[in-house]
């Protein structure tokens, strides 16, 4: 990817697209969050954060990186910080020779809202840059730039600054840019030049030496190669350090797998519950099918696996009578299975018929179980009905002929 898409966050925002040396591809738009979306897609985006919100510092730590720094940074800055040191967000940048440190600091809940902005809009940001580190350098001069009614200063050996440029002449003054030795290389937005052209023109009396640029486009594709530049420092560090990786196709396709993970589970566990209701079933219909074997072989005092013993009964004295007991149970368990809702609450063997106490979820599921046993050469007479916690109550009468 060698190109970017470089996001100016200020009134109105701006951004323009840059290649990976700085150079501008495009013209500078202007619009909300929602307009640069599509742009930002196949493109890695730089954000360009207000200075104004941004504290930075060089102080000397006792420790030049690891982990210990980021425990060190927040101490080191807190004289420089207008409030809790808890309230504010801390990134490291690089050492140099003299064994400064390179701080920026910036409050947790400002850059969280910059953030949630971006991604409510479907925009990642690669690293947000303050637009005072993006300031060109320019070895031997004073770097300013004058564009949106801010002053950014970048001077050698100083931290870069941002000041309101109204009025100008103060804001000048507080950047000491009077001095015969300040050579100062001045950038001014068109809008700016034109507003405030003739306090501008005065700045080369009070200086050394003025060399003058006017940005017919403001000063966005100026910052953008400070933005883009490698080594840059970005706030995106620690806590808002930028997803790479698997952990960025994680975060991405979270809420999906947590919704696919959600829905299988719900799946084993309807599958586990209609597992336990049939063995549930099953344990029913034995103990129904033992009753109705008690009630058939009297004689029997010992009733281990009712299902062969009547089978045994009924070949050694009926033969294959389909209107027995065996066959009877069979159209049952046959009916149950082309039905499904009905369920045996009690079963019963008398005047060579089969007692049934089903319990339905409604009246058709009792129709349905009926025309099951008609089906298998038999008849159901459903004797009576009545309302149940679980739906309807019934008591039916299985044999040759519907009873009358």
């Amino acid at each position: 990817m060698n190109q970017f898409l470089v996001l100016r966050l200020a009134t109105p925002i701006s951004w323009v697209i840059v290649g990976a040396d700085g150079g501008r591809l495009g013209p500078v738009a202007t619009g909300d969050f929602a307009d640069a979306a599509p742009v930002a897609r196949e493109r890695q985006v730089a954000v360009i954060a207000p200075g104004s919100s941004v504290t930075l510092a060089r102080p000397e730590l006792p420790v030049r990186a690891g982990s210990k720094i980021a425990q060190v940074v927040p101490y080191a800055m807190e004289e420089s910080l207008a409030g809790e040191i808890e309230q504010f967000h801390f990134a490291v940048g690089a050492t140099d020779e003299s064994g400064a440190t390179e701080v920026a600091a910036v409050r947790r809940e400002e850059l969280r809202g910059w953030l949630d902005a971006l991604a409510a809009a479907g925009i990642e940001p690669a690293s947000v840059v303050p637009d005072t580190l993006s300031v060109p350098d320019n070895p031997g001069k004073t770097v300013v730039v004058i564009d949106s009614g801010q002053l950014l200063v970048r001077a050698p050996g100083s931290l870069p600054v941002a000041l309101d440029a109204e009025p100008l002449t103060e804001a000048f003054a507080l950047a000491g840019l009077e001095g015969e030795d300040r050579h100062v290389q001045l950038y001014v937005s068109q809008q700016d030049w034109q507003r405030s052209r003739e306090m501008i023109e005065a700045l080369r009396e009070v200086t050394g030496s003025l060399d003058l640029q006017v940005l017919p486009d403001g000063a966005l594709p100026l910052l953008a190669a400070g933005a883009v530049r490698p080594g840059a420092l970005s706030l995106l560090q620690g806590e808002f350090a930028r997803r790479t990786g698997w952990r960025a196709e994680w975060q991405r396709w979270r809420v999906a797998a947590l919704l696919a993970i959600a829905a299988f589970v719900l799946h084993v566990g309807t599958l586990s519950y209609e597992l336990v209701s049939l063995h549930a079933e099953q344990r029913r219909l034995d103990a129904a099918i033992e009753q109705a074997a008690r009630v058939a072989m009297p004689d029997v005092e010992r009733i281990e696996d009712a299902r062969t013993q009547v089978e045994q009964r009924l070949r050694g004295a009926a033969g294959n009578d389909p209107r027995g007991l065996l066959a009877q149970l069979a159209a049952v368990g046959g009916a149950l299975a082309g039905a499904p809702g009905p369920r045996v609450e009690s079963l019963g063997w008398r005047d060579h018929a089969l007692e049934l106490g089903l319990v339905a979820p409604d009246t058709d599921s009792i129709a349905r179980f009926a025309q099951g046993i008609a089906e298998r050469g038999l008849a159901a007479d459903v004797a009576s009905t009545s309302q149940a916690e679980q739906g309807i109550r019934a008591q039916v009468r299985i044999g040759a002929e519907a009873a009358e």
